[in-house]
């Protein structure tokens, strides 16, 4: 397993935007500093929670630098370059090496039906335009295509590549491509699912409620590795609690005002992702007291257990 992605607890950071949908840098800025200080191991950017391919080449490196620059070298910062063109993937990942990134991620390029060839290629010319480590993101049901399903040997086998953020159900796929591949980190996308997959041999988590939840993930994952099976899935029933309440009103919208509870107002999202009404909004206050109360009663029973 990449030292580059190792057992980290990553968050994948929304991308805070003004009224008018415009970039809000202060804002991310103060969303990576304020995950640092709750704990978080990582920071992904321009993901799905991103928003990523919903804004132009410039505001990804703009998202790039300034993650960077707010981390400090303190945390690993991971940027997100997949777009519809391989020329604005290279822009994107060159500007993502010059902001000092860890490692860059891409999807496979979407709306043209790409054969497997034509994606290994597209793959491959972003990996040798840069020298950065290469996390593969497998999001079969926003792409339509699975990596697990096979045809990406040449790729997976390449120095570069580290590892593969698996954001999907496919639990079957997750552990063929931890069998064939057991040099590259498997990465859960799904937060929902840190559990089960990390009982595959995965070891990292990048998702959009690590940010939110992280004192629940760090005790679910030392709970799994001190061998208790039992109380690690009373914390995953915690975290998905706020999951399904996120899942219920709109995920990303979601991710946004709930983490404006700890980070300060984190804005809009880009249309035409859907914003929040009064009611969805209700629903997340509800939802953030009661992730509030689930992290105090974990933090009682670590506590108790530790004595």
């Amino acid at each position: 397993m990449s030292d580059v992605i190792g057992d980290r607890l990553i968050a994948a950071e929304p991308t805070p935007m003004r009224a008018d949908e415009s970039l809000d840098l202060a804002a991310l800025e103060s969303l990576v500093e304020a995950d640092i200080a709750r704990g978080v191991e990582g920071v992904y950017i321009g993901g799905s929670t991103g928003e990523g391919v919903l804004m132009s080449a410039q505001e990804r490196a703009q998202l790039a630098a300034a993650a960077s620059s707010a981390a400090a070298g303190r945390i690993p910062v991971y940027v997100h370059v997949g777009a519809m063109s391989t020329r604005e993937s290279i822009e994107i990942a060159d500007a993502a090496a010059q902001a000092g990134a860890a490692a860059i991620s891409m999807i496979p390029p979407l709306y043209y039906k790409y054969s497997t060839d034509d994606v290994v290629a597209h793959f491959r010319a972003v990996i040798d335009a840069v020298d950065l480590p290469f996390v593969l993101y497998n999001i079969p049901q926003f792409t339509g295509r699975d990596v697990a399903d096979g045809g990406f040997e040449s790729i997976l086998e390449l120095p570069q590549v580290v590892g593969i953020k698996h954001t999907s159900q496919n639990l079957f796929g997750a552990e063929r491509l931890m069998h064939r591949h057991p040099r590259l980190a498997l990465i859960n996308g799904f937060d929902e699912l840190y559990l089960a997959v990390r009982a595959l041999g995965a070891r990292a988590a990048i998702g959009t409620t690590v940010g939110l939840q992280i004192d629940l993930f760090r005790s679910l994952r030392a709970r799994a590795d001190r061998g208790d099976l039992l109380g690690a899935r009373v914390v995953q029933t915690r975290i998905n609690d706020t999951v399904e309440a996120m899942v219920a009103v709109g995920v990303f919208a979601a991710a946004k005002y709930l983490g404006g509870k700890y980070a300060g107002e984190l804005g809009v999202c880009r249309r035409p992702l859907p914003g929040l009404d009064a009611e969805g909004r209700r629903r997340l206050d509800a939802a953030w007291d009661r992730l509030v109360e689930n992290v105090e009663t974990t933090a009682s029973e670590d506590a108790s257990s530790a004595v």
